[in-house]
């Protein structure tokens, strides 16, 4: 069991309040993974959480839509290899200042008090310093920040400086600054990028007719960003107008600070991004910039914290008896709700927007974790994350094309535009299990939200199109008693490339295909050819899943079971993950896994599996996993909860709870990581909450995990708020809103009437057989 001592508490001082994420101290060797814990966003622009007035703070800002494309270059290029990589770069920062107190830069002191607040129900980031200057003048700043989630791309801030000890002159200086670099390309392949003369150049600012604004526009792809600033202030400052910088635009006020009087100033940043040559964007940013100033920044706060009410209202949780724990779930719950595009356009990043890591790119962890979270909890949200995938099905056909397929279409394994960026073919294209993620997330759609309009008409042939690639890929192989076999692919697990009969491809291959067949029958219209349904048909009921006679698990390939184990004793406790010390060939020759990949196939997809196979297949593959993707543990907590192992659930539902909050990669500086946030969640609700969302109706099976006495969870099912009460002597079903409902509890139908609470018994693991 993992001592988690420190680690519930955070690095950096964070305190275990349930609702408030706090630092108590400034500890500049973690600021950085600070900066992406306390990151705000709305899904379109995204601020780290940096110290607006510290120089060398990391003040990155990025918009979904704001990103460069650079060339692969390979020594050897062969056919159909990705040609070019997205990567998302930092935009000008808008929240750059300086503050000069009777004569004394503030930075320039010592910090002597601070704390720094992320308020899960409110949306707001409130930072408090107390600035010890080299005259011995005290003064404090308080900082309040916000990005509305109702506003595309605009953030305001609210900043209040006061002396605590003298009076003097007092001079703001409130810049629009284009000097942050995107992260160069180093040893580490999760994140930085070799741009090579990419990224962003400054074309113009504007000082005078409006608020002031810098434009950029990508060298490469085409993007053209507009920023603009606007102020408000009390008592008022002296403005002495707006101009141009080597790096930006800057506004200068200046006034009197005088003990016990603070000095309010209010900034409102705005972004307008699209096609470089795209006329109106100065035009727009600086239209928006002053609705929002004219909105004001309390509306603004307000409005943020009753769109946050209505969350919470639907994925309310509690964890009794571990404050740290309910916090932790309330922080990532926060943060994907966040990062959640509220536009088509985008989707939901590894990082989200608090970072830099993996270039920004979307992969299959978006549908396959993050957005059962979405669906389940914020429905509307979850729609958008669909349509982000409609809008790039046509790269997904031209990916096929390049990929030697006829027909159909092959989902990018990591991009933001829809083409491919994988450099690493083995680890990235041949990951085909993406088009079944993404057939998984409709699926789950239709069944939460019975939202047919979509479903029917963009789902249908998202699912259609991918199911495609599955017969050029696979094929009825005579030598297996006709069973339908897939080769040459790479399964979730990034240690063994390049195989035949990945089980978990197999496996939610089938799904996908047996999924593809029943749209068609319920679609009026463009349905695909019969000759078509009758092929999935055949290949879903004849897919090789083969169980191995001697040890009774699932193979995770062809020759997973035949190769040597890797030598885990001998292997220094620094040399993990093992991707940044062993080559892949060294990994690839043995039997260990980078994360769940038969695992997580008995989860997603193992519904016709006995139980008893599942614990054998859960015992075997324990031991071989490294977990070194964030993605594998929260797997794991909810197969063992399943099989009757509490210890290991509760110890795997806290690795991956905290893998933020207590950095345990070691690499949140690089942004947090929405799968492992989204990983939580489900432990909670699919892991003790033996929740399963099948063919029909929700099914639970709840217990209670090692050292709890009790917990909630809530859905959102087809416009019923359903809420999850489970403790020693009975579950209560409560519908709140919306409704009646039917569910299943332990195999039994229950239908339950709104405002009625029914009480069932807590179940035992044996029960989920």
């Amino acid at each position: 069991m993992v001592d988690w001592t420190d680690r519930r508490e955070g690095k950096g001082g964070a305190k275990a309040a349930v609702w408030v994420l706090e630092q108590s101290s400034f500890e500049g060797a973690t600021e950085a993974a600070s900066e992406s814990r306390f990151a705000l966003s709305n899904g379109s622009l995204g601020i780290r959480g940096s110290i607006e007035e510290m120089p060398g703070a990391d003040p990155s800002t990025y918009l979904a839509g704001v990103y460069e494309r650079t060339a692969i270059h390979y020594h050897e290029r062969l056919s159909g290899f990705a040609a070019t990589t997205d990567t998302r770069i930092p935009v000008a920062s808008g929240l750059r200042l300086s503050i000069v107190a009777g004569g004394e830069d503030i930075s320039t002191g010592e910090i002597v008090r601070f704390s720094r607040q992320l308020d899960l129900r409110r949306g707001v980031l409130v930072r408090r310093t107390r600035w010890r200057l080299a005259s011995g003048h005290l003064v404090d700043v308080t900082a309040e920040r916000v990005v509305p989630f109702a506003l595309s791309a605009v953030a305001a801030l609210r900043l209040t400086v006061e002396s605590v000890n003298f009076s003097g002159t007092l001079r703001i200086v409130s810049a629009i600054a284009a000097d942050q670099p995107a992260t160069g390309q180093g040893d580490d392949p999760r994140i930085g990028a070799a741009l090579e003369g990419g990224g962003l150049a400054t074309e113009a600012t504007a000082t005078k007719d409006g608020p002031a604004a810098l434009s950029q526009r990508t060298r490469n792809s085409a993007i053209g960003v507009v920023c603009a600033q606007t102020h408000e202030m009390e008592p008022l400052l002296n403005a002495l107008g707006a101009t141009a910088t080597a790096d930006g635009v800057e506004e200068i006020f200046t006034g009197e600070l005088r003990e016990g009087a603070p000095v309010r100033f209010e900034k409102f940043i705005a972004y307008a991004c699209g096609d470089q040559d795209a006329p109106g964007m100065l035009d727009k940013a600086r239209a928006d910039v002053r609705a929002a100033a004219h909105t004001g920044m309390s509306a603004l706060m307000a409005g943020q914290t009753s769109e946050l009410a209505q969350f919470w209202r639907d994925a309310g949780t509690t964890f009794e008896a571990a404050p740290a724990i309910e916090q932790a779930l309330h922080f990532n719950l926060f943060h994907i709700y966040q990062a959640v595009s509220r536009t088509p356009e985008h989707s939901v990043a590894a990082k989200g927007l608090s970072g830099e890591g993996y270039e920004g790119h979307y992969f299959w962890d978006t549908e396959a974790f993050v957005f059962p979270v979405v669906v389940l909890t914020a429905p509307s949200l979850a729609r958008q994350m669909l349509e982000y995938r409609y809008r790039t099905l046509e790269a997904a056909r031209a990916h096929a094309r390049e990929l030697n397929f006829p027909s159909g279409a092959l989902y990018a394994w990591r991009t933001i535009s829809g083409a491919e960026c994988s450099a690493h073919y083995p680890s990235g294209s041949a990951q085909f299990h993406i088009n079944a993620a993404i057939a998984f997330a409709i699926r789950l759609y239709d069944r939460a939200t019975g939202d047919e309009a979509f479903v029917l008409g963009k789902g249908a042939q998202i699912v259609f199109e991918t199911a495609r690639i599955w017969m050029q890929l696979g094929h009825f192989n005579h030598r297996r008693g006709g069973a339908f076999c897939i080769d040459g692919v790479t399964g979730p697990d990034e240690y063994t490339v390049i195989v035949d009969n990945n089980y978990y491809t197999n496996k939610m291959a089938r799904m996908h295909l047996r999924y593809a067949v029943e749209l068609a029958g319920r679609c009026p219209s463009a349905r695909p050819d019969a000759a078509d349904v009758l092929a999935w048909r055949r290949a879903a009921d004849a897919m090789y899943l083969p169980l191995d006679a001697e040890l009774g698990v699932n193979p995770q390939d062809d020759t997973f079971l035949d190769k040597q184990p890797w030598d885990f004793a001998h292997t220094p406790a620094d040399c993990y993950p093992l991707l940044l010390h062993y080559h892949p060939l060294t990994l690839y020759r043995r039997q260990v896994c980078k994360q769940a990949d038969v695992v997580l196939a008995m989860v997603l997809a193992g519904e016709d599996v006995p139980l008893e196979d599942k614990r054998r297949n859960y015992d075997y593959y324990e031991p071989l996993t490294t977990h070194d993707s964030t993605l594998s543990r929260g797997t794991f907590a909810i197969l063992a909860s399943e099989i009757g192992r509490p210890e290991a659930a509760r110890s795997y539902f806290e690795e991956t709870l905290f893998t933020d909050l207590g950095d345990l990669h070691d690499n949140t500086s690089h942004g947090v990581h929405m799968a492992a946030m989204a990983g939580s969640w489900l432990a909670l609700s699919w892991g003790f909450g033996g929740l399963r969302c099948g063919d029909h109706d929700p099914t639970f099976s709840p217990t209670l995990p090692a050292r709890c006495p009790g917990y909630e969870f809530a859905i959102v099912w087809r416009g019923s708020r359903l809420k999850v009460s489970v403790r020693a002597n009975a579950v209560e079903y409560l519908v709140t809103d919306g409704p009646d409902l039917s569910i299943h509890h332990f195999g039994s139908e229950l239908v339950l009437k709104r405002g009625v609470v029914r009480h069932m018994p807590v179940g035992t693991a044996a029960e989920r057989t």
